[in-house]
């Protein structure tokens, strides 16, 4: 008799147990009709399966001497029967070794005897070593630019005379002559750049053609930190940016109830049908912290709240009337007033606004160009943005046309109104520090070597010319994620060799299948 012709066969696992009011109903009972009086019903392979699994001696073991170890280390054992120390780790390293060995041999083919750039960056591992991550930068035979992972190496200190001598040492290795150098890049720090003692001046010492070129993404990500440092609103606006976001995300409670909020609101949305339903739309998410010096991590906090600003004033509001303590109450309403005023919600707009041509443009000087139209031209569509905004979410709009007074100071200017405050001295102020950011950490010469550059990729007459194909410490940024995942709190012991030796291959993963293609 088949499993679902038996009476009862999906309760528990399909329908769900309903009949509560029938268990002591005689021989009518619900629970005995579950288990049924076949020795191989549902009920009783169920318990079957579960007296089973509290047997040890069915439990797969993979200690040496056990007799069930699964099939992967039975087999592994089955193999070291012909040569006992194919299990132990210093074969296993070997076996290591010979991938990235091969990895780094077909590196050096493509590179040739044709010129190459070096990307340099160093960081902490989890046992707090510095690691320093070399990439090589090269044309393949086909002109087609590349960029190839190519050692890890730990280093007692990071002064330029250190990182010199282990660069070197690694080039040498591997017959890399280091008069082919023809680029340095590494971040902006003084080790690194200096003119006089840095690395990048002791490489010029050996190789006049090995041009330095601080990181542009770095730049870039630097230009807009600083603005958000420097401006004052722009400063206050992501301190209480940060301030709600810890209110409403510390705790789990409060977590939980966002996602709740949000997922009401999806619903409500998409039965009004403003939102499209679809598989993989309206999934939900949470609110991004800002980081320190993340640029992109101030953009996506600032999209994240945009898109879930009405679910997190609903959570706000939620604690402010049912908070288990006082200062929890008071926090979400010093955050509530924070995000419901007309300022915040202006700098949120305008922020996303500089922010959304940041994250979009790769070439400086049209970013340069998208952002002053946007302070020639953007004025009026942002404040209409921001009104209609303030209007859906019944936000207080001041009067633009009035006095605009800062403070309870007696020196107050009778011919400042809002809107002048709004528009020069916070849209017109926060766009002219960008624009000088800019300027100062992309001058004409540097615009000049990204033109000319474009000459290194001749494919489609130069159309795909991208900044991100210059120089970029992007490829070092991997290898550090990388390192996190392979050396972790539990590895932590990992030798330096070992841990380079596992990066090599798990960076180059096309590389490497390219490898095991060819053996």
């Amino acid at each position: 008799m088949k499993a679902s012709q038996r009476s009862g066969w999906d309760v528990f696992t399909v329908m769900g147990f309903r009949n509560w009011k029938k268990i002591n109903n005689g021989k009518h009972c619900a629970f005995l009709n579950h288990i049924g009086e076949d020795l191989y019903s549902c009920h009783n392979n169920a318990v079957k399966s579960c007296e089973d699994l509290l047997k040890q001696s069915q439990h797969i073991d993979k200690t040496l001497d056990s007799k069930n170890r699964g099939n992967f280390l039975e087999m592994l054992k089955l193999l070291a029967s012909y040569n006992d120390k194919y299990t132990s780790p210093q074969i296993q390293k070997e076996i290591l070794e010979v991938l990235a060995k091969k990895v780094r041999n077909k590196i050096r083919e493509d590179v040739g005897d044709s010129r190459f750039c070096i990307i340099v960056d160093e960081a902490q591992d989890e046992s707090k070593r510095e690691q320093m991550a070399i990439i090589l930068r090269f044309v393949d035979v086909d002109g087609f630019i590349q960029e190839r992972f190519f050692d890890l190496v730990h280093v007692k200190d990071t002064s330029a005379l250190t990182l010199k001598n282990e660069i070197s040492a690694v080039l040498s290795h591997h017959c890399l002559d280091i008069q082919n150098i023809r680029g340095q890049e590494y971040d902006g720090a003084s080790n690194m750049r200096g003119e006089c003692n840095g690395l990048q001046a002791l490489f010029l010492k050996d190789c006049p053609y090995a041009y330095y070129v601080h990181c542009f993404a770095h730049r870039l990500q630097l230009a807009l930190v600083a603005s958000s440092r420097e401006v004052v609103s722009v400063h206050e606006f992501f301190s209480n940016l940060n301030f709600i976001i810890n209110v409403v995300g510390t705790s789990c409670k409060c977590h939980d109830e966002l996602q709740v909020a949000q997922a009401t609101h999806i619903a409500h949305m998409i039965a009004i049908d403003e939102l499209e339903s679809g598989k993989g739309a309206n999934q939900i998410g949470t609110i991004k912290r800002a980081g320190d010096s993340r640029w992109g991590s101030h953009f996506y906090s600032i999209c994240s709240l945009l898109r879930m600003f009405e679910t997190t004033c609903s959570v706000l509001e939620t604690i402010i009337k049912e908070g288990s303590t006082y200062s929890q109450r008071v926090d979400a309403n010093a955050a509530y007033k924070m995000i419901t005023s007309f300022q915040f919600i202006f700098i949120l707009h305008l922020m996303k606004e500089i922010m959304d041509i940041l994250n979009a443009m790769n070439m400086v000087s049209t970013t340069k160009g998208l952002i002053q139209k946007l302070r020639n031209e953007g004025w009026e569509n942002l404040l209409e943005n921001v009104v209609s905004f303030s209007k859906k979410f019944d936000i207080d709009i001041p009067e633009l046309s009035s006095r605009y007074v800062q403070g309870r100071g007696r020196h107050q200017r009778d011919h400042i109104t809002i809107e002048y405050h709004y528009h020069f001295e916070i849209f017109n102020a926060i766009i002219d520090f960008q624009m000088q950011e800019l300027d100062n950490r992309f001058d004409e010469g540097t615009i000049k070597l990204l033109t000319l550059s474009s000459a290194l990729d001749p494919k489609d007459g130069y159309k795909s010319f991208n900044i991100d194909d210059i120089l970029s410490t992007a490829t070092s940024e991997r290898t550090f994620s990388a390192m996190k995942i392979v050396k972790t709190r539990l590895r932590n012991k990992i030798e330096n060799e070992f841990l380079a030796n596992n990066l090599v291959p798990n960076i180059s993963l096309a590389l490497n299948s390219q490898q095991r293609s060819c053996c």
